[in-house]
């Protein structure tokens, strides 16, 4: 193994080898600079990371993968206040994850962030997995 090379485990194959970069030997600070994701892109992401740091939500938006649920219906399944269900809800509408849609004078919640339903979708698959 060469020196600017290092495996992130060493079960795994070649093509999950690391690059290393140093201040003091071979820097790639360049090429890694450019690869790095504009500010605006790290900022949508760690909205997601914060929208996604509560259990409650998170909890919330599993439901959310396959059904469009109403405050009432969603306090009635979690067994929380619906005050607390409108404040998670609202949380999650800031970041952009969830939207609804009035139907009367109840408020359908859905999930209207691809990415964030990719993400849920990927994780329950591996947790199903293990």
């Amino acid at each position: 193994m060469s020196l600017d090379t290092v495996s992130s485990n060493s079960n795994l194959s070649n093509k999950n080898r690391l690059t290393r970069s140093c201040c003091e030997g071979v820097s790639y600070i360049d090429t890694i600079n450019q690869s790095l994701p504009k500010a605006d892109k790290i900022i949508k992401l760690t909205s997601i990371c914060k929208a996604l740091s509560d259990p409650i939500r998170v909890k919330m938006l599993f439901a959310l993968l396959d059904y469009e649920i109403c405050v009432g219906e969603m306090s009635n399944l979690l067994g929380i206040s619906q005050s607390h269900v409108s404040h998670q809800f609202r949380i999650l509408r800031r970041y952009e994850i969830v939207d609804f849609t009035k139907d009367k004078k109840m408020s359908f919640y859905r999930i209207v962030n691809e990415e964030v339903k990719q993400i849920l979708q990927a994780t329950l698959q591996k947790i199903k997995e293990d």
